[in-house]
C-alpha cells in the first residue's frame, strides 16, 4: 500500500505540474496576443492622426463647392470696371509670386479706381514640387484653403492671397503646414472655426482638381502664370507692357481705362530676381504633371 500511494501521490504531482505549466504557457500566450492588439491599435492611431494632420496626402479630398466663385474664378474690383484681367495662378508657382510682386501695387490701383477688375483663377499643376514627389500636395492644398476663405469670408481673400505668394515655400521643399494656412487666413480676417475644418478637411478638393481640369482641357492652360486682359493673353506681363495692355483694353469701344503709362513705383522687377517676366512660363511652372 505504501508503494502504491508513493506512485499516486508522484502521479499527481506530475499532474499537478503539467496543469501548472500548461496555466503559464496560457498566460505567456495571451500576453502576447495582449502585446500584439496593442501594436496593432497603435499603428491604426498613428495612421488616423497622420491622416486629420494632412487628409490631401490619403484622399482627394471632399466634394463641396465653394461660393463666391463664377466659372472656377474669384473677381475682384467693380462690376462695371471696363477692364478685366484674368490671371491663372498656382500659389506654388515661383514666377506666379515675381507676376504678383511685380504687378500687385498698380493693380490694386486700378481697382480702387474702378479702372480694372481682377479674375483669379488659381489651378494646381504643381502638387509634384513639393515634398515626397508630391505627396505633400500643397498647390491643391493651398488653392482649397483660398477657396475656404473666399467661402465664408470673401472680403479676406484678396489679403490671403497676397499672404501666400508673401509665405511661398520653396519647390522641392514641403509646403505650409494646415496650421500655417490657417493661421494666415484668420489674419487675413477670416474666422479659424469658419475656415479650420475646410481648410483640414480638405472639403474643396475635388473642385480643386475640376478647376485644374477645365484650365488645362478648355482654357488650354500650359503654364503659370498666364494672364489675359480683356480676354487677350499678354506674353509680356512686366508693368509696362501691362500697363500698356490695359490702357489699349480701356480705350477700346466700350471701354474708358486710362491707367498711367509707367508703373507704380516700387513695382518694378529686383535685378536677378526672376527671369524676364512673361516670356514664357519656365519649366518649374510648366502644367506638366
Amino acid at each position: 500500500m505504501t508503494n502504491a500511494r508513493q506512485a499516486k501521490s508522484a502521479r499527481d504531482k506530475a499532474a499537478a505540474m503539467q496543469a501548472e505549466a500548461a496555466k503559464k504557457e496560457a498566460r505567456r500566450k495571451t500576453l502576447w496576443v495582449t502585446l500584439a492588439a496593442i501594436a496593432a491599435l497603435a499603428v491604426v492611431v498613428a495612421v488616423v492622426v497622420l491622416i486629420q494632420s494632412n487628409p490631401s496626402k490619403t484622399a482627394a479630398g471632399g466634394s463641396g463647392t465653394p461660393t463666391n466663385f463664377t466659372n472656377y474664378g474669384f473677381t475682384g474690383g467693380k462690376a462695371s470696371a471696363p477692364v478685366t484681367i484674368t490671371a491663372f495662378e498656382d500659389f506654388q508657382c515661383p514666377v506666379c509670386k515675381d507676376y504678383e510682386s511685380t504687378n500687385s501695387a498698380q493693380i490694386k490701383k486700378w481697382v480702387q479706381d474702378g479702372t480694372v477688375k481682377v479674375v483669379y483663377r488659381p489651378i494646381a499643376i504643381l502638387d509634384r514640387s513639393s515634398t515626397g514627389q508630391g505627396t505633400d500636395q500643397y498647390s491643391t492644398r493651398s488653392m482649397n484653403a483660398a477657396a475656404a476663405v473666399a467661402d465664408r469670408d470673401p472680403a479676406a481673400f484678396s489679403a490671403f492671397h497676397d499672404a501666400l505668394y508673401a509665405n511661398q515655400p520653396a519647390e522641392g521643399g514641403p509646403g505650409l503646414t494646415n496650421a500655417k494656412l490657417i493661421q494666415l487666413a484668420v489674419a487675413a480676417g477670416a474666422k479659424e472655426a469658419d475656415v479650420k475644418p475646410l481648410i483640414d478637411n480638405l472639403t474643396f478638393g475635388k473642385w480643386v482638381a475640376a478647376a485644374t481640369a477645365q484650365a488645362e482641357t478648355k482654357d488650354k492652360i500650359t503654364g503659370t502664370p498666364t494672364v489675359f486682359v480683356n480676354g487677350k493673353q499678354i506674353q509680356d506681363w512686366s508693368p509696362a507692357k501691362l500697363a500698356a495692355a490695359v490702357r489699349a483694353a480701356g480705350s477700346s469701344p466700350g471701354g474708358s481705362a486710362t491707367p498711367g503709362s509707367s508703373p507704380t513705383p516700387g513695382s518694378s522687377p529686383t535685378p536677378g530676381s526672376s527671369p524676364t517676366p512673361g516670356s514664357s512660363p519656365t519649366p518649374s511652372a510648366s502644367a506638366t504633371k
